[in-house]
């Protein structure tokens, strides 16, 4: 049996989808065997999954993780022992003498208010300070100021309207994205009903993605495209 965990200086670090490394556990007899450090080599949370599996691991520790994440190591049979932290030699010593305490229903949850409260059901998902955000936010008139143009961190906006079938396509994307990358904020512009900020953007086609960073535009995206994409230009935007 292999124990992975999310990996940081001794720790148990606290998002999935960006862990720099992974603590691997060969277990023997109840007991660890043997443990080695593994890079993810920049692999990205989409790809995490099936980096694990290629490992052979049967079960991952980690902090937070987002639906998407938690989706894809289901798929591939690798049982989930989210919402943890501290030590994680001690964290895997606990689940092998079965008192460690984990969350079941570990799915971030987030309220972007001003506050940025940001709770993973009864477990903290860390102290990182650059964890500010999660989910996304309605922009409108009367809110453009406050959440896109006054935000000195990256601001991903989806252009969008109910009646768009790539945007329906892209939305799901976006919605994991926003679960997993919690130092962006991301926003939601109905074309139909903000006709001014989209004219503002010279938005002519849908869906239209608009990464603004200290409240200039710095990238686009136009159309449908996969997550793995996004994410990079999230990436490279930050």
């Amino acid at each position: 049996m292999k124990i992975a965990v999310t990996y940081e200086n001794g720790k148990i670090f606290q998002h999935f989808g960006h862990t720099e490394e992974f603590k691997i556990y060969t277990i023997e007899n109840e007991s660890i065997a043997s443990s080695e450090i593994v890079s993810t080599n920049g692999s990205g949370h989409g790809a995490l999954a099936g980096f694990l599996e290629d490992l052979e691991v049967d079960a991952l520790i980690c902090g937070g993780i987002g639906k998407g994440a938690k989706d894809a190591l289901s798929d591939v049979g690798i049982k989930l022992y989210g919402g943890v932290d501290g030590d994680a030699d001690e964290a895997v010593t606990a689940l092998l003498k079965n008192e460690l305490e984990f969350n079941e229903n570990i799915e971030c949850s987030h309220h972007n208010d001003h506050g940025h409260e940001h709770s993973c059901g009864s477990h903290s998902c860390g102290s990182h300070e650059s964890k500010k955000y999660g989910g996304i936010t309605e922009v409108t008139g009367e809110n453009f100021s406050e959440e896109v143009t006054g935000c000195s961190d990256l601001v991903v906006i989806d252009f969008w309207a109910e009646w768009c079938g790539p945007c329906q396509m892209l939305s799901p994307v976006i919605d994991e994205l926003s679960e997993e990358i919690t130092d962006v904020k991301f926003c939601k512009i109905n074309v139909d009903e903000q006709q001014d900020i989209a004219a503002k953007f010279d938005i002519y086609s849908i869906p239209t993605v608009i990464f603004m960073k200290n409240g200039k535009a710095v990238d686009k995206s136009v159309g449908f495209v996969q997550k793995e994409e996004l994410f990079e230009r999230i990436e490279k935007n930050k």
